[in-house]
């Protein structure tokens, strides 16, 4: 089996980090001329050509949000709420197969 070396593969030259600008086309590396604005814990990438936000990132020293763990009620709420729209989509099932048994029934008791 044959190995390519990254570069071979990659022949257009640009970085995995490449950010676009879909405003103006504008494309950098994560690391170049992006203006970086820091807000609450987040980093925005800003095109410093037309203005448009990119990306925004957590900034690298905040802490990772945690989601919150779901109360037994509202997993109840979840779980009963899945359980219908199950039993739904089966019931739904079975009237369009009945209904199409009967037309089926229907056509071929007229010839």
């Amino acid at each position: 089996m044959t190995h390519f070396a990254a570069t071979d593969r990659n022949t257009s030259g640009r970085r995995k980090s490449t950010l676009f600008c879909w405003g103006c086309d504008h494309e950098n590396p994560l690391d170049g001329d992006w203006d970086r604005r820091p807000i609450d814990r987040h980093v925005e990438y800003v095109c410093p050509v037309c203005e448009t936000t990119i990306a925004k990132r957590p900034l690298p020293n905040s802490p990772p949000t945690e989601r919150a763990t779901p109360t037994p009620s509202v997993m109840w709420q979840r779980t009963l709420h899945t359980t219908m729209g199950v039993w739904r989509a089966s019931i739904d099932v079975g009237l369009s197969t009945l209904a199409v048994a009967t037309a089926v029934q229907a056509s071929s008791g007229h010839r």
